[in-house]
């Protein structure tokens, strides 16, 4: 059951799930035989099967994710439910969430937050140029220290997988440095160059189809010494979309959603400061 649907204006809402089927959620890792932190590394699920490693809630460790494996086309299928709505989506409303209750019924129990998103990305595929190890180099020119970086080198940082991220790091947050990565849930290499170029031809001449993106804002203090915090995505639905966007250089349009509470898998502060610079204006 979706409750508590709050539509706040055209680019955020709020709203719960009870009983959540959790098809998609972030899970704590099954613990080491004899290990002293049984609950210490979690991953991002699907149906159970993990998709990437996202690492523990310590707050002065580093945030890496790292792909594990592909999952069956739960994704894919969930979120292709929403669809219809998703190729000309302006504005969020009461009566779009009421329709999409099956869908988001697919998620963990829990609370969550709803923003339409005009994000400036770009596909990287190569690790150097990555948020991942950029910031790394960045910290540690503040250090004056390069050791770390160097020995370890960009694949070191590297998630595994093409994906997208946010141009800079976004403005006017309380922590200076928050970068934004939205990962893929599907092969980079399935997407279809023809499906692609037709998007792109689309959002050229005006439209702005929307993607489905799963995330959450996570906070670091790395080491006690860098304040750092992470918009982190999966994407459920619209690579191809997305891919079109990055390649005409146009903020892509993206449905968020976000489990807030509990255990630091939400950020309102966060949230509220992407919402603040990137927020569909109506």
């Amino acid at each position: 059951m979706v409750r508590d649907v709050l539509v706040e204006s055209g680019a955020r809402a709020r709203f719960s799930v009870d009983e959540g089927a959790g098809r998609i959620r972030v899970a704590f890792d099954p613990p080491s035989p004899g290990s002293t932190w049984p609950r210490w590394d979690r991953s991002l699920t699907f149906d159970g099967k993990p998709l990437y490693r996202v690492g523990s809630l310590c707050d002065t460790c580093e945030l890496g994710l790292t792909l594990l494996g592909w999952p069956d086309d739960v994704a894919t299928g969930v979120a292709a439910r929403m669809r219809g709505r998703l190729a000309c989506l302006d504005r969020l409303d009461a009566a779009l969430l009421a329709e999409w209750s099956p869908v988001l019924g697919e998620l963990e129990t829990g609370h969550y937050r709803a923003l339409l998103l005009d994000l400036p990305l770009e596909r990287v595929s190569d690790p150097a140029r990555s948020w991942w190890y950029r910031r790394a180099v960045a910290r540690a020119r503040e250090d004056g220290d390069a050791s770390e970086y160097e020995d370890d080198g960009p694949e070191g940082y590297w998630p595994g997988v093409a994906h997208f991220q946010l141009t800079a790091p976004v403005p006017g947050g309380r922590v200076p440095f928050t970068y934004g990565a939205l990962l893929p849930s599907q092969p980079p290499k399935s997407l279809d160059p023809v499906t692609v170029a037709r998007h792109a031809a689309a959002i050229t001449a005006g439209e702005r189809p929307a993607a489905v993106v799963l995330g959450w804002i996570d906070d670091r203090y790395v080491e006690a010494r860098h304040e750092e915090r992470w918009l982190v995505g999966a994407v459920l639905d619209g690579h191809h979309r997305l891919a079109a966007y990055a390649a005409a250089g146009v903020p892509a349009r993206v449905l968020l959603l976000a489990r807030v509470g509990d255990g630091g898998d939400g950020g309102l502060e966060g949230l509220a400061e992407v919402a603040a610079a990137y927020g569909c204006r109506d």
